[in-house]
Order: C-alpha cells, then structure tokens, then sequence
C-alpha cells in the first residue's frame, strides 16, 4: 500500500536528438590566448553565460571541429571578485573584465572574429587569467591521509 502524499515515480526521459554539427565561420584552429565572440546557446540559466560575448581560448592544440575551453569577458565590472581579472588593454575601446571561473568548452563554430581581426591577450594578462582558474579548481586529494 502507497501514501497517498508519495508522488508518482518521475517518467523516464523523452529520447533526445543529437545537437547538429556546424560549419565554423574562422577559418583556422582557435590558438592559446586568443579572443573571439562566442554564440553562447540561450537556453542557459542563470548565472550562465547566455549571449553572444568575448572570450579567451585556454586549451591549447585545438582544431576547427574539436572542444575548445574558453573563459568569458564581461564589461560590467566585477567587483572585489577574486575570480576575475581587468584587463590590461581595452577591447573595442572598452574596459574588460575575465570572469576565471565560468570555464566553458565550445565548439569552434560558435566563434567569430571581432571587427575582422582576431586580438590576443597580453601574456602578462594571460598568466593572471591562467592563475585565478587555477586557484579555482580544486586542489589533488592528498592519499596519504
């Protein structure tokens, strides 16, 4: 006999389609540094990153049909967060900020070069970037204890 204050079990979930492959609009492999706009899907919930915005490649050997990890920019200032870097240069004549811990991996298709030319990070900016990320991923476990 079941409580009538149980809900029913959850449904299985419906089949889902695989996403479509698309053409990517650069013409060569995203490099280490490098800023390109990103179509981000606009479905995300928030705090996801939704709309098409700037971000910073962070993986390295990467193609035109393979994942590539980016960290967005944003030009709302971030505060006091420890997690975002300003950078050193404007981007469009604009002030920018890295926000380090929203690590995406995306399909190159979603790039497209900014104002036709494809600007990278200084690498002083680049090795801040890198060092919040880093701080922001947990430490190895210690198996000696």
């Amino acid at each position: 006999m079941t409580d009538a204050t149980e809900s029913p079990p959850p449904k299985s979930p419906q089949p889902e389609t695989q996403p479509p492959r698309v053409k990517p609009r650069i013409i060569a492999a995203p490099k280490l540094g490098q800023i390109y706009w990103c179509d981000f899907p606009r479905d995300a919930h928030l705090p996801e990153m939704w709309k098409t915005r700037p971000v910073v490649v962070m993986s390295y050997k990467n193609s035109l049909h393979g994942p590539c990890l980016v960290v967005p920019l944003s030009t709302e200032p971030q505060g006091n967060s420890p997690w975002a870097w300003e950078l050193s240069s404007s981007l469009d004549g604009q002030r920018s900020w890295v926000v380090c811990n929203h690590l995406y991996t995306v399909a190159p298709s979603r790039f497209s070069q900014i104002r036709g030319k494809i600007p990278s990070i200084p690498k002083a900016d680049f090795n801040e970037v890198l060092k919040r990320v880093q701080e922001w991923l947990p430490r190895p476990f210690d198996l000696d204890k």
